[in-house]
């Protein structure tokens, strides 16, 4: 399969439509063969990790030094997993050309396709949204993370941000699970990648095994 070269600009491009038959390389007249093959791509560590990434961030536009802040993968495993999925049009790598000019600040954003949110939502990976929202909110981030999270950012496709958008609940709604709700993760501090008190060894040990579940 030849790699898919589309880039979306500010002003977006016209696709084709996608089918996970083509993309995934699976018989459509095999439904239960299909979902496994589906669950088993989704469910790799390190694309896991990012996709759970672009739905906890609130521009769901993530760059490359978030993720590498964020995923506890060495940089070019992280870019590897990217290009993987965006040939298979899970994601694509948006562009904010007013950006390209200004220093310490990215150009250049990956975030969901209109296949890649109706594949997740398809999958139940959109059920867990308000969970990624609140841990992102209470992760510690660097000087140098929150500017790349404050940096000016293209426009999603409407169908993408209206399948992704939702309204925050109020703490009062009740707990999450058991006794914790959004707020309370909301009150808590956490590390991307579990790691100590000192944000400067933050993701040193960048081939290390542990994962956004951790943050559990």
């Amino acid at each position: 399969m030849s790699r898919r070269s589309d880039v979306l600009t500010d002003q977006g491009v016209s696709v084709g439509e996608p089918r996970i038959e083509r993309l995934f390389g699976v018989d459509d007249t095999a439904p239960y063969e299909t979902q496994r093959a589906v669950q088993r791509y989704l469910s790799q560590e390190t694309r896991h990790n990012i996709l759970q990434v672009i739905l906890g961030h609130p521009e769901h536009l993530v760059s490359v030094t978030e993720f590498d802040y964020y995923v506890p993968k060495s940089r070019s495993t992280i870019s590897e997993q990217l290009a993987d999925l965006a040939d298979h049009e899970i994601v694509t790598r948006y562009h904010h050309e007013s950006n390209a000019d200004v220093r310490d600040i990215p150009d250049d954003f990956w975030g969901l396709t209109e296949f890649g949110v109706d594949l997740l939502e398809e999958y139940k990976y959109l059920r867990g949204l308000p969970v990624m929202r609140a841990v992102h909110d209470a992760t510690h981030r660097t000087d140098t993370v929150q500017r790349h999270e404050n940096a000016p950012r293209p426009a999603l496709p409407d169908a993408v941000r209206e399948a992704i958008d939702y309204d925050e609940p109020d703490p009062d709604d009740g707990p999450l699970s058991g006794e914790t709700s959004l707020e309370e993760l909301r009150e808590q501090t956490f590390y991307a990648d579990a790691a100590p008190a000192d944000p400067d060894v933050l993701n040193e040990d960048a081939d290390g095994n542990r994962s956004l579940d951790e943050l559990f």
